[in-house]
């Protein structure tokens, strides 16, 4: 299941910045070495089982809303009976969880353990010096065991910064009936299909699409599904924004099309949150939306929907050679540079890595696992009682991540308040991404200074 995302403040990254980060694009593969300081030669993968770590224990930060109440908590107690080593799970909302893991780090804290991981902040954990670099601690044919949405999604550089702890993109959900009745017997596989059969889906109170387009990181997972769609690209070869040409503006112009010209797109999008769209999807005011994974078997839930067997899920449209393409939304847990217990933390990580957790927390959490082997597992299988694993895992295979370099943060942050300027009609599409991409150029040669 998905937090909703919301951008994080100049002054949190503030406290990255001191850290040493330097704010520059990921430019590609890195030698893959220990980073600066680093103790990661001094774990053991083959250890993690060693009985010395028995009566040890270690403290995990996780975005959990039920706090001790959590099933994560009775999750954690079978790795604490295999294992021996205790875990406490420290709660928080996911909007306070990036200050509280930068806050231990900067003050010299060792109460952290593991922490999660969101897929925006690689960078920020590796040049930041929080989290240990796992690169040549977690074996290779472990790491080749994973999704490339998971893998990619924990990964700056060239350095492995946490481990996958789940799978995630977007996904297309569409109402089977409106869709019947409005005379379409496909769900769009092109964003020009989207198009005309959203001026079809928009009568009766019911609009083609409504988006979580409100000033925050939902409204750029968005936009990245959309702007590589239509082949766009965050930076040039040389490191410059790009996303003001090409496909990244072309993108834009659509999402402000939809909106304003056609006006299929339902009008409180602009001020909808993730949560908001999930609803009104939900109350069968909307035929089409955006979502992460995880939305069943709610949407077939009658005390909580009134679209119950008459929705369905399938890949985020294309356009033209581009197959279909989604932002991905992958986290893990990493293992941090101040941890008291580290080998006993690394063995937790393993853990997490395997089967029976990973199996769990799709039967319990409903996340997507991170081991690609366990797609076609008889036992998830049967628990896949929506019977949509197969159309989910597909879309893993046209993800596109985030820039998850250092300066990310800060660089969400402008661009977003101007992709929101452009769908107000207060600026153009050009306008907005020109502006956007010298406020990023800027932030990234003073970041450097």
């Amino acid at each position: 299941m998905k937090k909703e995302w919301k951008v994080l403040t100049v002054s949190v990254m503030s406290l990255v910045l001191l850290a040493g980060c330097a704010g520059t694009p990921n430019a590609g593969p890195a030698k893959q070495t220990d980073s600066p300081g680093s103790t990661a030669n001094t774990l053991d993968w083959n250890k993690t089982s060693d009985p010395s770590l028995k009566g040890q224990e270690i403290n995990v930060l996780w975005a959990v809303s039920k706090g001790a109440e959590s099933p994560r908590v009775d999750m954690v107690k079978k790795f604490t009976d295999k294992t021996g080593i205790k875990v406490n799970i420290m709660g928080v909302d996911y909007n306070s969880l990036y200050s509280k893991i930068t806050i231990s780090a900067l003050s010299n804290s060792t109460d952290l353990d593991v922490v999660e991981m969101d897929t925006i902040w690689a960078g920020q954990f590796f040049k930041g010096n929080l989290a240990e670099d796992l690169t040549n601690v977690i074996p290779k044919d472990v790491q080749s065991q994973f999704t490339s949405s998971s893998l990619g999604s924990v990964t700056y550089n060239g350095h492995l910064v946490a481990m996958p702890w789940y799978s995630g993109t977007k996904h297309l959900y569409w109402n089977k009936e409106l869709l019947a009745k409005a005379g379409i017997d496909h769900a769009p596989k092109t964003y020009d299909e989207f198009r005309e059969a959203s001026k079809k889906l928009t009568a009766n109170g019911v609009y083609g699409s409504g988006w979580s387009w409100k000033q925050s990181e939902a409204l750029i997972t968005d936009y990245v599904s959309l702007a590589y769609a239509f082949g766009g690209q965050f930076f040039d070869s040389s490191g410059k924004p790009s996303f003001n040409k090409g496909g990244g503006l072309d993108a834009l112009k659509y999402m402000v099309d939809i909106l304003n010209k056609d006006k299929t797109v339902d009008p409180a999008s602009v001020q909808w949150s993730e949560s908001d769209v999930t609803r009104a999807f939900s109350a069968g005011k909307l035929a089409m939306i955006s979502a992460w994974e995880g939305h069943y078997p709610d949407l077939n839930d009658p005390t909580k929907s009134s679209v119950v067997d008459k929705t369905d899920v399938g890949l985020m449209p294309g356009q033209g050679s581009v197959v279909s393409s989604a932002v991905t939304g992958s986290e893990g847990l990493a293992l941090m540079k101040n941890s008291k217990h580290k080998q006993a933390a690394l063995a937790f990580l393993k853990w997490v890595g395997e089967r029976e957790y990973q199996l769990d927390e799709f039967k319990i959490e409903g996340q997507y696992p991170t081991l690609q082997s366990l797609y076609k597992d008889p036992e998830l299988l049967a628990a896949d009682t929506t019977k949509t694993i197969g159309k989910i895992s597909e879309q893993f295979n046209y993800g596109h991540d985030r820039p998850n370099a250092p300066g990310y943060v800060n660089w969400s942050d402008i661009l977003a308040a101007e992709l929101h300027q452009a769908l107000l009609g207060q600026k153009t599409p050009e306008a907005a991404l020109n502006d956007a991409a010298q406020k990023v150029e800027k932030a990234i040669a003073e970041s450097g200074k």
